[in-house]
């Protein structure tokens, strides 16, 4: 829990940094110049340099290049170009840098590292970025022809529309294609040597939307690309939007399959008589309830019942006026191991409701057990639920796997999408969300601390440093422009964590042996009311059942049945021996 409250620090702090910088106050990009040399295996070497001038001394030390790899083909396919960076640099001499995934493509940082003892800040003046990379995936095949198409702009620096040149190198017998000479309002196109094209770009163009440059080549002029080329292309087309659905389709399964699962099976025609032996009479009470507060009364009766076919006490009737006597278990307890096997082999609730009915003061040897049960509701709820939760068996743990994988994919669109601090500083509100309503709902998971330096602490936690994680966070969210590439992106990041909410809330529903015991109780219910089938009467039978008909509130019904039974048989009157005389 510690390292994960660490993380979350951790990411408001980097939200803070990010936040709070403000690139056109600190930097200004005099100007761009690219050189693009194109090869006849589809690849391009890219050289671009920025002129930047540092304006405040006091600045966030770096700047980011980004580098389009996202394209549209002919018939608006969206495809992604090879990259792989080469070098980077800052004023001739090799800088740090960092890669950051963007859906238009890669965002390089270059420029001084963020560590805790390393300075930050770019003097002031002019300072040139170079960087140096391989573009691949240039050509397209039309027809008997190939084209060869170049984003309008390679590298950009924070977007600045600052003035930019690109040169391009081209293999001969390249022609341009006739719909670019109509693109003069975008970027002058002009032939400056026989295999060299200059590309300008007047200041304040929206780069990003500047249309690509296609030129026509014969067929043959590249190189033919192979299958497994192809192959590898259309994974890496597709693997980002296949991890985006991936996750949800996971968690909607997951649930749905969990939900299909909650529903009842078909009637039973029969019961089965082991299945009771696992549960006590308590639980079957409580579950046929469905826990609301009125079951303990039935649940304490039946576990009294219990006692008293199992020979630990005797009692005058089965109504809410009985009286308890012979508590032979205290004695009981006191013998050989195999009479403390007889009582610890009864259920933990019905050893703890005998301990009630001990507890309370004898008139002539008897308790009214009754009065046991005051105060006793929440203790009673307590046991029971804990003989529930043990029937889960143990942590689900496939939930928990579900929902680190669907985590995952999250965090791998996050991150190759751009925005992974964005929806870090989202789960954050949310998480702090959940902490403050969680204290709310139930305060005695966050005991009160009892030192001065501690109350401190947990104050200023409460009062202090979760608002101003919320702060932050939200400034990051309302600062930080998310494109319209990475929208789509953003809501299948939301319904990841839609899911794994989802998913972790099945963790409270019934696994399946929970819910085939509720099934049971139900069975059993219809078993003692005559309905089904089920073991033969008899009288062990109907000592055994007797405390689950007081649960399920029938054992008027019960004892009908037994009686009858008795008259055909002919059976003399029975007395068994844990009834007493009121």
């Amino acid at each position: 829990m510690l390292r994960f409250f660490s993380w979350l620090v951790s990411c408001a702090m980097l939200v803070l940094l990010t936040s709070c910088s403000d690139f056109d106050n600190e930097f200004t990009v005099r100007s761009a110049n690219s050189t693009v040399e194109v090869y006849t295996d589809g690849t391009a070497f890219v050289a671009e340099q920025f002129d930047i001038a540092v304006k405040m001394a006091t600045n966030y030390g770096g700047v980011y290049v980004d580098i389009p790899q996202r394209f549209t083909d002919a018939a608006a396919g969206v495809h992604w170009r090879d990259f792989k960076l080469a070098a980077a640099r800052r004023d001739g001499q090799d800088e740090y840098y960092s890669r950051e995934h963007n859906v238009p493509g890669y965002s390089i940082y270059i420029g001084a590292e963020h560590c805790k003892n390393c300075s930050a800040n770019l003097p002031t003046g002019l300072t040139k970025i170079q960087i140096a990379y391989w573009l691949g995936r240039l050509v397209r095949q039309e027809g008997d022809r190939e084209i060869l198409f170049l984003p309008a702009y390679m590298g950009r620096v924070h977007g600045q529309g600052a003035k930019k040149t690109l040169t391009l190198k081209l293999p001969p017998g390249g022609t341009l294609r006739p719909s670019q000479q109509d693109r003069a309002a975008a970027y002058d196109i002009r032939q400056s040597a026989p295999n060299e094209i200059l590309v300008s770009i007047a200041a304040g163009k929206g780069d990003r939307v500047l249309p690509d440059i296609e030129i026509e080549y014969p067929a043959g002029t590249f190189v033919t690309v192979t299958s497994g080329k192809r192959i590898q292309w259309w994974l890496s087309d597709h693997f980002l939007p296949f991890i985006s659905i991936l996750g949800v389709l996971i968690a909607g399964l997951f649930v749905l399959t969990r939900w299909q699962g909650w529903r009842l099976p078909a009637s039973s025609i029969a019961i089965d008589g082991k299945e009771t032996e696992s549960i006590s009479p308590a639980l079957a009470a409580y579950l046929f309830w469905n826990w609301k507060p009125g079951a303990a009364k039935a649940a304490f009766m039946a576990s009294v019942c219990h006692l008293a076919t199992k020979r630990m006490l005797r009692i005058s009737s089965l109504g809410e006026d009985a009286e308890a006597s012979d508590l032979s278990a205290r004695q009981l307890r006191k013998k050989g191991k195999v009479a403390r096997a007889r009582w610890y082999g009864l259920p933990a609730v019905t050893r703890s409701v005998f301990g009630r009915i001990e507890g309370e003061r004898p008139a002539n040897d008897r308790r009214t057990v009754i009065y046991a049960l005051h105060g006793f509701q929440r203790d009673l709820q307590q046991i029971v639920a804990d003989e529930y939760r043990k029937m889960r068996g143990g942590v689900d743990r496939t939930a928990l796997m579900i929902s680190a994988a669907i985590l995952a994919l999250g965090i791998a669109v996050a991150a190759f999408s751009g925005l992974l601090i964005y929806s870090a500083a989202i789960c954050g509100i949310l998480f702090i969300l959940l902490i403050v309503v969680t204290i709310f709902r139930h305060p005695e998971r966050f005991p009160v601390a009892t030192g001065t330096s501690e109350q401190f602490k947990q104050a200023a936690t409460l009062f202090v440093t979760l608002p101003a994680m919320v702060i932050a966070a939200v400034s990051y969210i309302g600062t930080t422009e998310v494109i319209s590439e990475q929208r789509p992106y953003l809501v299948a990041i939301l319904l990841h964590i839609a899911g794994i909410i989802a998913v972790l809330a099945t963790m409270r529903m019934p696994t399946s042996k929970q819910r085939q015991i509720r099934n049971n109780i139900l069975d059993l219910k219809r078993y003692i009311s005559g309905e089904i089938n089920g073991p033969a009467m008899s009288v062990e039978c109907y000592e055994h059942y007797l405390p689950f008909a007081i649960a399920l509130e029938i054992e008027q019904r019960w004892t009908e049945r037994f009686n009858l039974w008795r008259e055909s048989e002919k059976m003399d009157a029975y007395t068994p021996d844990w009834r007493g005389s009121s």
